[in-house]
C-alpha cells in the first residue's frame, strides 16, 4: 500500500499540458501535450525524479492533450488510455501510440498499483473526461478542460486528498481581449472553459477535511493573470478556514511540484 504520492504538472495551458502522479513504484502521466523532447526535458526537472511512467492517460483529443503521446508512449513501450470516441478520431490522425486501451467514460480500470475512474465533463471534444485517481489510501481528482461543474463532476471530484482543477479565464479579460467573437462564446459556453469565479465558487462543495493540495491548472495566457487566480483561491481558501491546504497555480512554461501527499486519512 502507497504511504505517499508526488503530484507534478509539467506545464499546463493552451500550449501544453502534462501531469505526472507517482508512488513508490510507478507513476502515471495524466495527457502528454508537449513534444517527447520537451516532456523528457521538463520530467529531468523534476526531484525527486518520478519513477518510470506505466501508461499515459488522455483527457481528450485536443493538441494540447495529445502533440507527445504517440512518441512518448512507443519510445517506452507503454500504453495510452483514451476514451472511445477520442481514440477514433486520434487513430484517424495518427496519433495513438502501438499501445492504446480504450475504455467507456464512466468505467473504472487498474494500471499498476493505481485504481481509476473516469467521468464525462462538459467540454468540446470527443468523449472528454476527468479522473480520480487512487494510490493506497490517497486520492487525486482531475478535470483540466470543462465548461461547467455539473451534478457528475462534483459527484467524482469532492473529498480527494488532491484536487487539480480548471481555472481558465477572468470574464471581463476574455470580454476585452482581440479573440473573435465566436471563439469568446465558445469559450464561455457550457462545454468550454472555467473561469475563476466558478472555480470558487466550487470549492466548498469540493474540499474536505482530508483535501491537502489544490491545483489551478490551464490558466489562459490571454484572458487570465495567475496572480488573479491565487489571489482568488487564497480569498476562498480563507473563508473556508483552511489556510493547511497548499495552493499551486501551474505555470505554461515550467513544472510545478513534485507536491507530496502524505500523512493519515
Amino acid at each position: 500500500m502507497s504511504d505517499f504520492l508526488h503530484i507534478s504538472a509539467l506545464g499546463s495551458g493552451s500550449s501544453g499540458n502534462c501531469l505526472v502522479i507517482s508512488n513508490s513504484r510507478h507513476s502515471l502521466m495524466v495527457d502528454a501535450g508537449f513534444s517527447c523532447r520537451e516532456t523528457l526535458r521538463r520530467l529531468s526537472q523534476l526531484s525527486p525524479a518520478p519513477p518510470a511512467p506505466a501508461a499515459v492517460l488522455i483527457t481528450h483529443d485536443h493538441t494540447d492533450h495529445v502533440k507527445g503521446c504517440r512518441v512518448f508512449c512507443d519510445e517506452r513501450d507503454i500504453p495510452a488510455g483514451v476514451s472511445l470516441r477520442a481514440a477514433e478520431y486520434l487513430c484517424t490522425k495518427d496519433l495513438l501510440p502501438q499501445k492504446c486501451f480504450k475504455f467507456e467514460p464512466g468505467s473504472a480500470f487498474e494500471v499498476a498499483d493505481f485504481h481509476i475512474r473516469t467521468f464525462p465533463v462538459p467540454h468540446d471534444a470527443m468523449d472528454p473526461v476527468g479522473f480520480v485517481i487512487r494510490s493506497g489510501r490517497f486520492t487525486v481528482g482531475i478535470a483540466t478542460d470543462l465548461g461547467e461543474i455539473d451534478s457528475v463532476v462534483l459527484d467524482h471530484l469532492s473529498d480527494c486528498d488532491a484536487l487539480i482543477l480548471e481555472s481558465n479565464y477572468d470574464p471581463e479579460l476574455l470580454r476585452s481581449c482581440s479573440r473573435p467573437l465566436r471563439l469568446k462564446r465558445r469559450i464561455a459556453g457550457r462545454h468550454g472553459h472555467l473561469e475563476n469565479s466558478a472555480m470558487c465558487e466550487a470549492l466548498p462543495r469540493l474540499l474536505s477535511a482530508r483535501t491537502k493540495l489544490l491545483m489551478l491548472v490551464h490558466l489562459s495566457s490571454e484572458c487570465n493573470h495567475p496572480e488573479l487566480v491565487e489571489m482568488m483561491a487564497r480569498k476562498k481558501l480563507d473563508e473556508l478556514n483552511r489556510p493547511d491546504i497548499v495552493l499551486s497555480v501551474t505555470d505554461q512554461n515550467c513544472p510545478s511540484g513534485p507536491f507530496l501527499i502524505q500523512g493519515d486519512v
